[in-house]
């Protein structure tokens, strides 16, 4: 079985791909129910909910994985590397899928920061400026540096999040 950690439609396409064209099981793994009805697919094994390496380990060895993909959200460094030291000690090749990346339009609205905290106060300037309105699509692991920003703290900041328990508990 292969086995492709999917946290983007990219990480769903693959397995698809590769069942289809190969006609071999794969497994998909995936943290939330909406990423598992969004990976369900004829010949394709979801299992749903996060996992340490220990549990990572237990899945290669349950399915008897012979390749793991890492197709996981570029920013998901944990996973990678938790995935990588599960492949390791189990002895199974490890392959780490990125998309391609796309050059950056020249845009006067398009604004390059270093880090979540720099982003959060060039909001709050922006938003001062014009109706004191942010829409915030950084997700759940970053949301509590925006959250705590002074610079927005006067703005109305929507968020888009999945609404899973974990993320709800840390509004």
């Amino acid at each position: 079985m292969i086995w492709v950690i999917a946290g983007t439609l990219d990480g769903r396409t693959l397995a698809v791909d590769i069942q289809e064209r190969t006609g071999e099981e794969v497994l998909v793994t995936v943290v939330s129910q909406y990423g598992a009805e969004l990976a369900a697919h004829e010949g394709i094994t979801v299992h749903t909910g996060r996992l340490d390496q220990e549990a990572m380990q237990q899945l290669i060895k349950e399915h008897n994985v012979r390749l793991l993909i890492d197709a996981s959200h570029p920013y998901a460094a944990i996973v990678t590397a938790t995935a990588q030291d599960a492949a390791k000690a189990m002895g199974i090749p490890f392959v780490r899928f990125e998309r391609k990346e796309v050059p950056l339009p020249d845009y006067d609205k398009l604004h390059i920061v270093v880090d979540e905290t720099e982003a959060a106060n060039l909001a709050g300037k922006l938003a001062k400026e014009n109706n004191n309105h942010v829409y915030l699509t950084t997700g759940s692991k970053t949301m509590h540096i925006f959250a705590k920003s002074e610079a927005l703290r006067d703005c109305e900041v929507w968020t888009r999040i999945l609404p899973t328990a974990e993320v709800l508990q840390m509004m």
